[in-house]
């Protein structure tokens, strides 16, 4: 037997498990603190845990020699004192060998439970970042509308037939909040979308999909007679939606309409939201599960 090489494993096999553990506490420590604290943390250490486990229990197989194979012819039942005194000493390697053994075992328990404790934050972020705050996102009554550079938009821009992304002035980064915004001819609107917020052909709407929360991004515009259509799609799964008649969904799996944004102006001609949206966004199963 290489007992170089085992002893070698053993060490390697120990030094991975105390990593693992190292890694799996400081994630967790990570997670409880808040990612937005240490951002990178819960990363760093999710990582040395799995890598450590991983590495552990490799060099652990090498160590204990799943892969020796040990054929003993079969002799007489007698044995010299010679011979019983090797098995005295064998036994006595065999039962330091599982002391030694118990020791990592330990160390892969431990090394095995902060990866589970490194893994918490990972899969409870896989819940909806919405879920809970659906009913209410950062619109309120007087915030202006924005572009993602912090530009406002002004009520009397000749902006027809263009679809913009906007935020509030005041929070920018806000995923929940973020509103696809159009203006058409005034006369082109459904009486329900005038009531519900459109402003001098100004209309908004949430761009969270309603069906499985993705961007509603593209603007589809159809001017042949007798008809117009406007369509506002979501490219993820093709649901589209009518900015005319309220947003409602005419097309694809989605089953609900976009919420509006009521919309108002400012003493500077800029257009401002006058509340929040009329309804909960993007998809009702984020709160069901």
């Amino acid at each position: 037997m290489n007992r170089g090489g085992d002893v070698r494993a053993k060490r390697a096999a120990a030094a991975a498990f105390a990593i693992a553990a190292l890694g799996g506490i400081t994630a967790g420590i990570s997670d409880l603190v808040g990612v937005d604290t240490f951002p990178s943390l819960s990363g760093i250490g999710l990582a040395l845990a799995l890598l450590g486990t991983g590495f552990g229990l490799v060099a652990w197989a090498k160590y204990v020699g799943f892969d020796e194979h040990a054929v003993e012819q079969r002799e007489r039942l007698t044995m010299t004192d010679e011979e019983r005194d090797v098995l005295t000493e064998q036994l006595e390697e065999s039962r330091q060998e599982l002391g030694r053994r118990g020791v990592l075992t330990g160390l892969f328990v431990v090394a095995l439970g902060s990866l589970g404790v490194a893994l918490v934050g990972p899969v409870g972020s896989l819940d909806s970042q919405a879920s809970g705050d659906r009913q209410h996102t950062r619109w309120r009554k007087g915030v202006r509308l924005a572009t993602s550079d912090g530009v406002p938009v002004p009520a009397d821009t000749e902006r027809f037939d263009q679809l913009i992304t906007v935020f509030p002035a005041d929070a920018l980064t806000a995923d929940d909040s973020q509103v696809v915004l159009v203006r058409v001819r005034p006369e082109l609107l459904k009486q329900r979308t005038i009531a519900g917020g459109a402003l001098d052909g100004w209309i908004a709407y949430s761009k969270i999909c309603t069906h499985a929360g993705c961007s509603v991004g593209l603007f589809g515009i159809d001017s042949r007679p007798p008809i117009e259509l406007r369509e506002l799609v979501c490219p993820c799964h093709q649901s589209v939606f009518d900015p005319l008649d309220g947003a409602r969904p005419i097309g694809g799996p989605a089953t609900r309409a976009l919420p509006q944004l009521p919309l108002g102006r400012d003493d500077e001609g800029m257009l401002i939201a006058l509340s929040d949206f009329d309804q909960p966004v993007g998809p009702i199963a984020w709160d069901e599960g």
